[in-house]
């Protein structure tokens, strides 16, 4: 009993061992991605940036104000200068309220990346690893929706624009499901081999009997 005890926690020991050099695996992975990650979180917030400044269809350079019938009364203005000109089209209100909130989001996302990445956390952290993986997945499906909704704000209503803008939405709605699911599938195998080798302890053999000496024959 003594023996299966000690074979028990050495194996125990074996498993925490095992996992511990998992999560630094992990974690020697992320710190050499350090850099890639600040190169994309930069691309990506440069480009948010520039859609919020430089919007679509450009701005009014001057006020385009009218003052009606008479002369002396409040002028009515659709359009003040600096401000988006499609800002103001009732038609596409919806696509540039959906630009404005995808290219704020997906800035937002980049810069809080970028500011875990160079304040100086150390990133073999399960939870940092998990927080940094999820701003950045964030920030891509966020400026390909700023993307969508740029095109549907300068687009015309045509038919081809509007087949390929179905199959661009299509493409970004399969594509992350596709790799969610395959994420999926590796942390569910991940799970089963880890609980497999905790839970089943190895067959060990048992060590044998020694069978008492045959007495030997009286001379």
């Amino acid at each position: 009993m003594e023996i299966n005890g000690q074979e028990g926690h050495r194996y125990e020991e074996s498993s925490s061992e095992w996992f511990v050099k998992y999560l630094k695996h992990q974690g020697d992975w992320l710190e050499k991605t350090r850099g890639n990650l600040m190169v994309t979180a930069t691309v990506i917030a440069g480009m948010s940036f520039q859609v919020m400044v430089n919007p679509p269809g450009g701005v009014w350079q001057s006020d385009n104000c009218s003052f009606g019938n008479q002369t002396g009364t409040t002028p009515v203005c659709k359009g003040k200068a600096g401000t988006a000109v499609l800002e103001y089209e009732s038609s596409k209100r919806i696509a540039y309220l959906g630009m404005i909130i995808s290219s704020t989001v997906s800035f937002s996302a980049s810069m809080s990346l970028i500011l875990l990445v160079i304040s100086g956390i150390r990133l073999r952290n399960r939870m940092i690893m998990a927080i940094l993986v999820t701003f950045m997945v964030v920030a891509v499906l966020c400026i390909s929706a700023a993307f969508f909704f740029a095109i549907v704000l300068v687009q015309s209503d045509d038919q081809i624009i509007r087949d390929i803008l179905l199959i661009y939405v299509g493409f970004w709605v399969i594509f992350p499901v596709l790799i969610l699911l395959i994420q999926l599938v590796r942390f569910i195998g991940w799970l089963i081999c880890f609980m497999c080798c905790c839970c089943c302890p190895r067959r060990r053999r048992s060590p044998q009997r020694l069978l008492p000496l045959a007495p030997s024959p009286a001379h």
